[in-house]
């Protein structure tokens, strides 16, 4: 299970990917929709609190939010003709790719045919997708593990941020 920082680094990575396979430098604007899409799959969790709903990788971690996303992006920049709707699209897609294949090496699987609720994991293929119910209905045991894992995660985020920091690569 990756957390929000585990997603974070995950978009990084696939966007200097991108820049190493394409021998070109990402747009710093467009970066903003790398990580933006790194995490908006996750945006379900928001759903499921504030509904009580079991809403967690569904339609978010699918192919159909993988393309409809972008072209929504796409179409919006194009309204307001933005001559980088384009690089915004591709980076958002991006983002959200670098998010369902984390997800996609967990045991839970993503739902990449939603509405078939079929998970694909590199672990196999499961029918039941029931059998893996949100973090609503864990036990204590499995809330002291999220809580120990979100901890591990924010050490993530704050030594990846260390890291650029250290680099020069932001500055605060």
């Amino acid at each position: 299970m990756s957390f929000a920082s585990g997603h974070i680094i995950g978009g990084y990575t696939f966007g200097k990917i991108y820049e190493k396979i394409k021998h070109l430098k990402i747009p710093q604007s467009a970066w903003f929709f790398i990580i933006f899409g790194a995490l908006l799959p996750d945006a379900d969790l928001i759903i499921e609190w504030v509904f009580k709903i079991d809403a967690h990788r569904l339609l978010t971690h699918s192919f159909l939010f993988l393309i409809a996303t972008p072209l929504l992006i796409l179409a919006i920049f194009h309204l307001i003709k933005n001559p980088n709707k384009k690089i915004f699209a591709l980076a958002l897609m991006l983002g959200i790719a670098s998010h369902l294949t984390l997800d996609f090496c967990t045991t839970q699987g993503i739902p990449l045919l939603y509405p078939n609720l079929t998970h694909f994991s590199i672990y196999g293929i499961n029918e039941n997708a029931l059998t893996n119910p949100s973090f609503l209905h864990q036990g204590t045991a499995g809330l002291q593990t999220s809580l120990k894992l979100a901890v591990v995660d924010m050490a993530l985020g704050a030594g990846f941020l260390f890291y650029l920091w250290w680099k020069k690569r932001i500055q605060f």
